[in-house]
């Protein structure tokens, strides 16, 4: 098993958007945990899967409301690389709340590997916001 590095820095990000009060050691159980289940479940190297995952989930734009007058105008707004893998993981870990599975880690290897395949609801909510965001340009 090729094991990545504790100090990649979007483990470091994923740990960081699973923690809870404080409780890092929790967190990064959870995000070793949940490599292993992804590597268990495709006999893959789990980051590169985590690394595709998110850059299939990462937005290019978002949408702002500003007064624009008397009206409220939605305007794009281009997102930085960390604001793109943000939304994406914030997506993942929401849609993995429907995955079947009793843990965290369970449910967010499915969910990582469903996005990978194409059929997970995280890519219809980023087709969703960049449709949005091609209207109100």
């Amino acid at each position: 098993l090729n094991i990545p590095p504790a100090e990649d820095p979007l483990l470091q990000f994923i740990t960081n958007t699973i923690m809870r009060h404080g409780k890092r050691k929790r967190a990064s159980r959870v995000v070793s945990r949940m490599l292993l289940w992804v590597h268990s479940l495709t006999r893959a190297p789990p980051l590169e899967i985590v690394r595709e995952a998110v850059l299939l989930a990462a937005p290019a734009v978002r949408t702002m409301s500003h007064t624009h007058g008397g009206k409220i105008v939605s305007r794009p707004v281009a997102l930085s690389e960390k604001q793109r893998t943000r939304y994406a993981l914030k997506w993942i870990l929401k849609a993995s709340d429907n995955r079947p599975g009793q843990t965290l880690e369970e449910r967010l290897a499915r969910e990582i590997i469903a996005t990978v395949q194409g059929n997970s609801s995280v890519l219809v909510e980023k087709e969703r916001a960049h449709t949005f965001a091609m209207v109100n340009r």
